[in-house]
């Protein structure tokens, strides 16, 4: 069943209508949200494949699936909302009666009261990400996390969220709450999308909700201090040499750094620890401190 939980009436852009899709019934009740920023398109596929496999087979439970919160972004390709340049996922716990955004995001929260709360993005679109689960240092969280079977097991002191974010909004509430990536802003990339949805079904089995889609495959479960973060040092365009998903070796070639216009070489990226490519920059101008490559340690 969808419906509209929250509508607001915007001047020369129509009626905003926050809409939820209601699967099953009782507890336990889990809830989905995507599209919190317009142009990470991933997470919206992933729920849409979501929406389509409880068509097919109905929860034990409820699941509640919030597949597109801010149609405005996605409507002109934009992070952000067209008010204020507002970041929506920066203005929780929001406000009934603020600024468009800030109502939108009181909307949400009211509209996700659930045992488990999963918050579904893409990366940046300069950057690729491995599917991957952002998660609290301990908790309960963790366990539920691991669920997914996601390639890619993230434990960070802050979760992978901000304090103003949906995530941390949901745990200052009580809710048990984390984030889940996959691929890059700005591009479809459909087997991210099959990745997380399935990995969202996994949760579901673990939750005694529904029945297993079979077994993930998680590569590396680490903390945030197991992980390289390699940055530019001079800026220029960057030429990978490896790929999401590469395993390497210490002093493995991860890429160069090239000076725009006449293609000479300024900075040569190398790993500096055996582990797996979680991050990769894949626009090649690129600034100094900008990230060009994560390195996950491998156990």
């Amino acid at each position: 069943m969808i419906e509209d939980v929250f509508v607001l009436q915007v001047p020369f852009r129509g009626t905003y209508r926050l809409q939820r899709i209601r699967f099953g019934q009782g507890r336990p009740r889990l809830v989905v949200v995507a599209g919190l920023h317009g142009n990470e398109l991933n997470g919206i596929h992933a729920v849409h494949l979501l929406a389509s496999a409880l068509r097919e087979q109905r929860p034990i439970g409820t699941v509640d699936l919030l597949p597109l919160v801010n149609v405005f972004g996605i409507e002109d390709g934009t992070k952000r909302g067209p008010f204020e340049g507002e970041d929506l996922n920066e203005v929780f716990p929001g406000h009934p009666l603020g600024t468009a955004m800030q109502r939108v995001a009181y909307a949400v929260l009211e509209a996700t009261d659930a045992d488990v709360c999963v918050d579904v993005h893409s990366g940046s679109p300069l950057v690729q990400e491995m599917p991957q689960v952002r998660l609290p240092l301990a908790g309960p969280e963790v366990d539920l996390g691991r669920a997914t079977g996601l390639p890619f097991v993230w434990r960070r002191p802050t979760g992978g969220r901000e304090p103003s974010g949906l995530v941390g909004a949901w745990r200052a509430l009580g809710r048990r709450g984390f984030r889940i990536t996959g691929g890059r802003g700005g591009s479809l990339d459909p087997r991210d999308s099959v990745a997380m949805a399935n990995g969202v079904r996994r949760l579901m089995a673990a939750l005694g909700m529904g029945s297993n889609v079979g077994p993930g495959e998680t590569l590396v479960d680490v903390t945030h201090d197991e992980i390289t973060a390699h940055r530019c040092e001079t800026g220029g365009f960057f030429v990978p040499e490896s790929r999401v998903g590469m395993r390497v070796l210490p002093g493995h070639l991860l890429g160069r750094v090239l000076d725009p216009v006449g293609g000479e070489v300024l900075e040569t990226v190398r790993a500096d620890r055996a582990g797996l490519v979680t991050n990769l920059r894949v626009y090649p101008m690129v600034h100094a401190e900008e990230l060009l490559v994560r390195v996950a340690a491998l156990r």
